[in-house]
């Protein structure tokens, strides 16, 4: 039996490797027979020793419980399914040499890589396959177990006198014990699968089932030095002829923006281009949409143009100035009115008047260099902007209203810094004054309508959802803008759409507008001027019949709006015939974006003061002095109405 388990022909490639653990399992049946000979012998002289068979039966037991540690595995050769191509079969059917775009270009990277590169046509044989796997296997403890009981009760029974064994004979009691041992090894043959089968690495070609060709693109080192050449096409001019490029790292690496010379195009010009390029037997031809190598890009067309947190057009919702001629890429287009574009730092609004569309091929790393600087400085850099002190809050009353006119049409000469004073004003009154943020109204480049309507006849005011209150409320209006007088010695304002074709019907009379103020109930209304009188101003050049200096009409005029309530006050700019000019550097080289006023105006709160009459010593200390320094003219601020009102509250 041994010698026929040892001959099994297990190596066969299609056989089913059963059990390649037996050989363990023989060598525990060698143990088992030479126990059951030792037993026979005993039983043949008549004798079974006691300490002989209980040794002996020791033995067995620790042989059942090796048995119950054994496992075994299996081998099969399994043919798979689907046809495997035999890579020893191949045979080549054609090539072709060209060469391969592995770069392409986009609109942020406007770069065409090439390689030289060898596309072939291969044709394999499919091949059935069979693969070997390993299954392991472990006993059944149940099946073992009352398999090694039955197979120590039969060895127990032939061996022993309980059953008289001593009268059986020798082929009958070897008999008992064969099958003992075969109970012993069935229950340990009854093996369960451990896990799922696992591949063992092995596979084996069997028959031709088929054949597939398949397309291979390799890449070609360059065999010499030789030049590639390069032609580009946009519609039928040759932009570029049989230009030589030489390859780096066998690639050819081609900057479109800087080979074609474009660099930005009209946003209707979308004409694209046609490269050829050629080398030895290589060549590639191809179209390249402007799509592909340029982006939408915004360029500003206007200097001074405001960049905006959202698309809105209020002073405080600007980031920075920036001038003509800067470039942003283009996100959207917000309700006709508006650019949303993208800054190093986020997103922005401009709007649309101010900038138009191009397109343009660049680098994004080199964003920041598109950007030309604005004359106008960031807000902050100014001293007048920063460091100023904090009171946020000790006003929640209060009540404010900017208005700062800048978007004049020819012939009225524009400011370009309204938006900016108004900037500087709504920050000096929620750091300086303590007004909240929502009860602070600023009004850009009003018209006529709207600043008529803004005070229409009413003794009370409402903003922000807070309405003024006569016992708590202060009252803050701040008017940057152009305005002269008539012949009448009548003072005006001029909103934006003024026209001086239709000058009667595009003026906003001062003393109607003083008038609407001067009955509004709050505990003080303070009123701030920053404007001249002088056509000079409006036109920018001397009119004739300009205003006359030393008439009464201003001081008139102020006596009028202040005598209607003692807790009123009014500051101008400059007195009649005056011009209100703007504030330089100290060596009256570089121009600052705000008026001599309202310069040491808000200068005045940041250095310490609190009441009307403080800011209006500030100010005939500076005013007259410094436009004497940097203008050679004479400015006279003013002042009328209530010195001891409080600009700053506890």
């Amino acid at each position: 039996m041994l010698q026929k388990l040892q001959q099994h022909p297990s190596n066969h490639p299609g056989y089913n490797q059963k059990y390649t653990n037996v050989k363990r399992f023989i060598r525990l049946i060698g143990a088992v027979q030479s126990a059951l000979n030792y037993s026979s012998a005993n039983a043949e002289t008549g004798g079974y020793p006691e300490t002989s068979g209980a040794f002996g039966f020791f033995r067995l037991g620790l042989i059942g419980a090796l048995m119950l540690g054994f496992g075994c595995t299996t081998a099969s050769w399994v043919v798979e399914e689907n046809p495997v191509t035999d890579p020893e079969s191949e045979e080549l059917l054609s090539e072709t040499f060209f060469l391969d775009p592995v770069v392409t270009p986009t609109p942020q990277n406007p770069i065409l890589t090439l390689r030289p590169a060898n596309q072939r046509e291969i044709s394999y044989d499919e091949r059935l396959v069979s693969t070997r796997y390993i299954q392991q296997y472990k006993p059944r403890y149940g099946y073992l177990a009352l398999g090694v009981s039955g197979m120590g009760l039969g060895l127990y029974l032939a061996n022993t006198s309980v059953i008289d064994a001593d009268k059986l004979s020798g082929r009958e009691r070897a008999l008992l014990n064969v099958s003992a041992v075969a109970i012993g090894a069935a229950s340990f043959l009854t093996m369960r699968p451990v896990g799922e089968p696992r591949p063992a690495g092995e596979d084996r070609f069997l028959q031709k089932a088929g054949n597939v060709t398949v397309t291979d693109t390799v890449g070609v080192a360059p065999s010499n030095d030789d030049l590639a050449r390069l032609t580009i096409t946009r519609g039928d001019v040759d932009i570029v002829r049989d230009k030589p490029i030489s390859l780096s790292d066998d690639r050819l690496v081609i900057n479109i923006p800087q080979e074609s010379g474009i660099q930005t195009l009209d946003r209707q010009d979308t004409t694209g281009l046609d490269f050829t390029v050629t080398y030895n037997d290589y060549r590639y031809d191809n179209h390249i949409p402007v799509t592909d190598f340029m982006q939408e890009y915004l360029e500003v067309t206007e200097n001074n143009v405001p960049l905006r947190t959202d698309p809105a057009n209020f002073s405080g919702n600007i980031i920075r100035h920036v001038g003509s001629s800067s470039q942003y890429p283009l996100l959207r287009e917000v309700d006709n009115h508006w650019y949303r574009i993208l800054k190093s730092s986020g997103s922005a609004y401009v709007m649309q008047e101010h900038a138009r569309i191009i397109w343009r091929a660049i680098d994004p790393s080199d964003m920041e260099n598109l950007v030309v600087q604005s004359e106008q400085p960031v807000f902050g850099d100014l001293s007048v902007e920063r460091d100023l002190p904090d009171n946020r809050r000790v006003n929640p009353d209060g009540i404010a209203i900017v208005i700062v006119n800048g978007a004049y049409s020819d012939p009225v000469r524009p400011l370009p810094y309204a938006s900016r004073t108004g900037e500087l004003a709504e920050h000096y009154l929620t750091r300086v004054l303590g007004f909240y943020s929502d009860n602070i109204r600023v009004f850009e480049n009003m018209t006529e309508s709207e600043m008529n309507s803004l005070f229409e006849a009413s003794d009370s005011l409402m903003i922000g959802g807070r309405q003024l209150s006569m016992d708590e409320s202060d009252l803050f209006i701040y008017y940057y803008g152009h305005a002269f007088t008539d012949h009448d010695d009548r003072l005006y304002l001029l909103p934006v759409d003024y026209d001086p074709g239709d000058a009667s019907e595009r003026l906003v009379p001062f003393d109607e507008v003083s008038d609407k103020i001067g009955i509004i109930r709050s505990r003080q209304t303070i009123l701030v001027m920053d404007t001249d009188w002088s056509r000079n101003s409006v036109f920018g050049h001397r009119a004739e019949n300009d205003v006359r200096s030393g008439s009464g009409y201003m001081s008139d005029i102020s006596d009028r709006l202040t005598e209607q309530s003692e807790n009123i006050a009014l500051f101008w700019a400059a007195e009649p015939g005056q011009q209100a000019e703007s504030y330089k550097d100290n060596n009256g080289r570089s121009q600052y974006p705000y008026d001599i006023f309202t310069w040491y105006f808000f200068n005045a709160l940041k250095e310490g003061a609190t009441t009307t009459s403080e800011i209006d010593a500030h100010l005939e200390r500076n005013v007259p002095f410094t436009s004497r320094r940097l203008y050679d003219r004479a400015q006279n601020s003013g002042f009328y109405g209530n010195p001891n009102l409080l600009f700053v509250r506890e």
